[in-house]
């Protein structure tokens, strides 16, 4: 017997096409931190190199745990602006959001209505993820206790471990997320009866997290980096000795005049005299800031002019940023700043003065690597670094009287590459 069919076309009769993988199908370390969570790790540390998507891992977490476990999820950011930055991503994933705010009822005026906000004394653990600085968490009222699931906390190497200590009545589970490589808390007493306790109270929450209960710490790594191309990730590397990582930037680069292919980075060695205030400095940042809007950007997008919006200049100190400020003062777009205020920065252009230029020795706050790891980290497409002339000599010189030293050791390495480049 001959069997007929009727109903509509094959082509109408067609299977939907595919949804997209879940998040944590498509981010195996996202897969894995859902997995220790839920597991009951009380801590987990997840290291990140520059640009690999510290708060995207975050907010996806959070909602995941949200919505797919039914836990209770905070949130501390170390800022205001990094603050209300992870609640409007952490609202875009779909997830209920609230930004824990203060007494004053002080919304910041630009926060999206889709994210709600409370005040210490109408804090609810169960209206959605909660986010706020972790300055805001620590005035939490006394008499009224808020306990939640678990506590995500966002570059979290800007953390003290005491700040950590302060945060633990807030929740029965931590994630710390954050970049080991940057600048660590500034400290502005005297911590020398701790200077050598791994786990002292003014050392990164998450290394010394680690260095006091480290059977209890579960670790993970982001092992690649969604902004630096592969020449800057080798750059990079001796600055990361614990955490290798590659490049799955998408191709990105600038082009001269010419249309020829300007370097990830590059060095511009000047003659400095003056110290850290010589205006040569500035001119020269400025110049060279001026300059790169002469460029072309050529990205997976397309090809257009760089924009001053593209563009950032880092100093290393506070008079040398406000000199260059004034020398672009008729181009605002372009962010000027200090290597702190950079940090969470990303352009596709960057300016950046070493920070040893204008020092007569390699020491103190000026050897920082974290400082020398923000600087040169920040772009996508170019970096140009102003660099002293004098400074290999300095660096010989604290080799010679202090042999061996890390710090010295990573800035000669990494000084070399820049001026072979």
């Amino acid at each position: 017997m001959k069997r007929t069919t009727t109903g509509t076309p094959a082509a109408a009769t067609q299977a939907p096409a595919p949804r997209p993988p879940a998040e944590h199908l498509r981010n195996p370390v996202l897969a894995r931190a859902l997995l220790a969570v839920w597991s009951g790790d009380p801590a987990l540390v997840i290291d990140s190199p520059p640009g690999a998507g510290k708060t995207h891992l975050n907010t996806h977490l959070a909602h995941q745990l949200r919505t797919r476990a039914g836990m209770t999820v905070a949130i501390a950011a170390q800022t205001r602006a990094q603050a209300a930055d992870v609640a409007h991503r952490t609202a875009a994933t779909g997830a209920d959001t609230a930004l824990l705010i203060g007494a004053n009822n002080d919304r910041p005026a630009d926060t999206d209505p889709a994210i709600r906000t409370m005040t210490p004394r109408a804090i609810d653990p169960g209206a959605g993820i909660v986010v706020a600085t972790t300055a805001r968490w620590t005035w939490l009222p006394h008499n009224r206790p808020v306990r939640f699931d678990v506590l995500l906390i966002d570059e979290a190497y800007q953390l003290t471990f005491a700040d950590l200590g302060t945060l633990g009545a807030i929740a029965d589970q931590f994630v710390l997320v954050g970049d080991p490589g940057q600048i660590d808390p500034v400290i502005t007493g005297t911590t020398r009866r701790w200077d050598t306790w791994a786990s002292g109270p003014h050392v990164p929450a998450p290394t010394a997290l680690a260095a006091a209960h480290h059977d209890d710490v579960t670790t993970l790594r982001l092992p690649q980096t969604w902004r630096l191309g592969p020449a800057t990730t080798a750059l990079l590397a001796p600055l990361y000795p614990s955490l290798p990582f590659t490049s799955a930037r998408p191709p990105s680069h600038l082009s001269d005049h010419r249309d020829q292919p300007l370097p990830e980075y590059h060095a511009r060695p000047i003659t400095i005299t003056g110290g850290t205030p010589d205006p040569v400095i500035a001119v020269t940042a400025a110049d060279t800031a001026r300059d790169l809007l002469t460029r072309t950007l050529h990205t997976t997008a397309g090809t257009r002019p760089l924009a001053p919006e593209d563009v950032a200049v880092i100093a290393p100190h506070v008079e040398q940023a406000a000199l260059i400020a004034a020398a672009l003062a008729d181009l605002p777009g372009i962010f000027v700043g200090t290597i702190n205020q950079a940090q969470g920065l990303e352009r596709h252009a960057v300016v950046a003065v070493h920070p040893l230029a204008g020092h007569a020795d390699a020491l103190g706050v000026a050897a920082d690597l974290g400082r020398l790891c923000v600087a040169l980290s920040r772009h996508r497409s170019h970096l140009t670094v102003i660099t002293d002339k004098h400074t290999p000599a300095v660096l010989d010189r604290a080799h010679r009287d202090q042999p061996g030293t890390q710090a010295v050791v990573v800035h000669q390495r990494i000084l070399d590459s820049l001026l072979a480049a």
